[in-house]
């Protein structure tokens, strides 16, 4: 009788699942107040519910793929559906948040063409290099150890061949180039901003853009990390979950931030605040 172990890989994705879940719901009273109450016809609108729901979705998914009971083998056509559909999320997923931040930074540049085009084209890079990984995988070698995981592991397993755990890692780099670029045009401005010694709008929202790179860059370096120097094939991928949902994550909170920081400039505001921009309020539709 065989007895189905949980192994870390599925540890971290569900525990970083439970927890999207658990800010979905804790959230869940602000992003009625802030969006869905608010005018709805506008982008910034539509990237956080899509942020927020395929994330919601794509957990149905996961579930099974971490629990499905597999009796046809690694490549059974229901698995190899849920593990593809697993890196779809991830590429729809990453491409929302820099999409998101592409437009933070366009709005805070006064629509300056050319950061935005050098941010579009880093990340159409890292959305290639993850489309290549989606497409190009590679069954690994069968070996005592492959047979032996699919006899004691719950689910789907995934072993990923030193080839495909390369290719993750170049595109998880492409999005860690992406972001690092961002957090520099951000911390930039966010000096400047503060060198005017004012308390506004736009640097407090550059704050909590810098925060968000600068937690999101470890995280990504970790999961790279993980990439490269796993010898387990099937843990090479075991920070991917967790760095997707808490990618998920910090973007939803960043717009919900966005969203109540500009109610609050809209709406009247104490003495000590002083926006530095009259049109930040237009620019930041969030």
């Amino acid at each position: 009788m065989n007895t189905h172990a949980i192994s870390p890989d599925t540890s971290l994705g569900i525990a970083s699942s439970v927890l999207f879940m658990y800010d979905c719901a804790l959230t869940f009273e602000k992003e009625i107040d802030l969006f869905w109450h608010q005018p709805r016809r506008s982008w910034p609108f539509a990237f956080f519910i899509a942020n927020r729901y395929i994330g919601l979705l794509s957990r149905i998914p996961f579930f099974w793929e971490k629990f499905f009971s597999n009796s046809s083998g690694l490549y059974s056509p229901v698995c190899s559906g849920l593990l593809t559909s697993g890196h779809v999320v991830v590429v729809i997923l990453q491409n929302i948040g820099s999409l998101v931040m592409i437009l933070r930074v366009y709005a805070f540049y006064k629509q300056d063409r050319r950061v935005a085009g050098v941010l579009i084209v880093i990340a159409s890079i890292a959305t290639g290099m993850c489309c290549t990984a989606v497409l190009f995988r590679q069954s690994p070698p069968t070996s005592e150890q492959i047979a032996a995981v699919q006899g004691t592991h719950a689910g789907c397993p995934d072993p990923m061949t030193l080839v495909e755990a390369s290719r993750w890692a170049a595109a998880w780099g492409g999005q860690l180039l992406f972001d690092v670029l961002v957090f520099i045009f951000t911390f930039r401005k966010l000096m400047s901003t503060r060198l005017l010694g004012k308390q506004s709008f736009m640097a407090l929202s550059l704050r909590d853009g810098a925060l968000y790179f600068g937690v999101m860059t470890v995280v990504n370096v970790a999961n790279i990390i993980m990439y490269l120097v796993m010898a387990d094939p099937f843990e090479r991928s075991m920070l991917s979950t967790p760095t997707n949902m808490l990618c998920a994550i910090m973007i939803s909170r960043l717009m919900l931030n966005l969203r109540d920081l500009e109610r609050k400039l809209t709406t009247g505001l104490p003495e000590s605040w002083n926006p530095v921009h009259t049109s930040t309020t237009h620019d930041w539709s969030f």
